[in-house]
């Protein structure tokens, strides 16, 4: 087995992610989670994002992780931030600001116990955004390869606090992001938009797994797993007689053991059915913890990997999501 490490916010929050629903479809609480202030575009803006490659059992896995470039201050290298809807709030990562700082110490000031920044100001795929606060947090011991020119630095994540309240668009095939107040009007045709459950900063997507109703997060920090679940389910879905491919996933201090079968199953989500292609199991979470995911509804997380060839539509405001196949010209 090998271990994979960029899985940096949430691959595992489905874990630790376990609100007390009153129903399935209505929450009545949610863990409170840090509040930053952010000051982002109010305009419609577009991103480009890229993907970054990770190793998995000594083969490349292309879509580990969703990229957006991040310039700093008062710094010549260009860095970049993970695009994960399974964090409810952005953060930088400490071990990277200090290194920076260390370099360039007009770029950003951090005290030794500090947990956020203040009044710091970056670029986002060019636009800028100035944090009054943002959280920060140790994800490694790692610093800045500064001597590789090209190397890619992801120094933090991009949480769903930057598009609560607007619609959010996602083209996989062109690789790119949108974020604006409403559906840009010349797609709007192309979705037939569905209800899902937006609460405390978490996406929630109703779904058909093998004809029966469930509820999948959606995390886009857990990229390459088109569906990640519990073991019955996965084997279950699995092929019959397959081996699972195992590997060790770290995601912060924690780190488990992935199953991952080939499946020929595929879901529907806002009416459109999905081709699954894996479906993964983690060793080491409770039956306790399974059983309550089921009991309130949630059948699992899927990441990037299950619309790679589709554009996704959340609309956070009036909680509204579609997929579609293609943009109009």
């Amino acid at each position: 087995m090998q271990t994979t490490t960029l899985l940096r916010a949430s691959v595992l929050m489905i874990i630790y992610f376990i609100p007390p629903f009153a129903d399935v479809c209505l929450a009545q609480q949610i863990p409170q989670t840090p509040t930053n202030t952010l000051i982002v575009p109010t305009e419609d803006y577009q991103l480009d994002f890229q993907w970054y490659t990770d190793t998995l059992q000594s083969k490349p896995e292309s879509y580990s992780a969703l990229l957006i470039p991040v310039e700093i201050p008062h710094c010549d290298k260009l860095f970049y931030m993970q695009f994960d809807s399974g964090s409810p709030y952005s953060l930088f990562y400490t071990n990277k600001l200090k290194a920076i700082q260390a370099r360039y110490p007009k770029s950003v000031q951090i005290k030794d116990s500090a947990d956020r920044v203040t009044n710091f100001s970056f670029r986002i795929g060019k636009k800028k955004i100035l944090a009054k606060e943002i959280t920060i947090r140790q994800f490694d011991s790692t610093s800045i390869h500064w001597k590789e020119k090209n190397s890619i630095e992801i120094i933090g994540t991009i949480g769903v606090d930057f598009f609560e309240n607007k619609t959010l668009v996602i083209d996989y095939p062109a690789k790119k992001i949108f974020i604006g107040d409403s559906i840009p009007t010349k797609i709007a045709s192309d979705f037939s938009l569905s209800d899902f459950i937006f609460t405390g900063k978490r996406i929630l997507l109703p779904a058909l797994l093998k004809n029966k109703k469930t509820i999948l997060y959606f995390d886009t920090g857990s990229s390459a797993y088109p569906l990640l679940t519990d073991k019955e389910t996965s084997l279950s879905l699995s092929v019959p007689n397959s081996t699972p491919l195992q590997y060790q996933v770290k995601s912060w201090e924690k780190v488990m053991t992935a199953n991952t079968f080939p499946t020929q199953d595929s879901i529907e989500i806002a009416t459109t059915k999905l081709p699954i292609h894996t479906v993964t199991y983690m060793d080491g979470v409770s039956n306790a913890q399974v059983m309550q995911m089921k009991k309130i509804g949630i059948g699992g997380m899927t990441g990037n990997a299950l619309f790679l060839n589709y554009i996704l539509i959340v609309d956070t405001k009036n909680k509204k999501f579609g997929i579609s196949h293609s943009l109009k010209k």
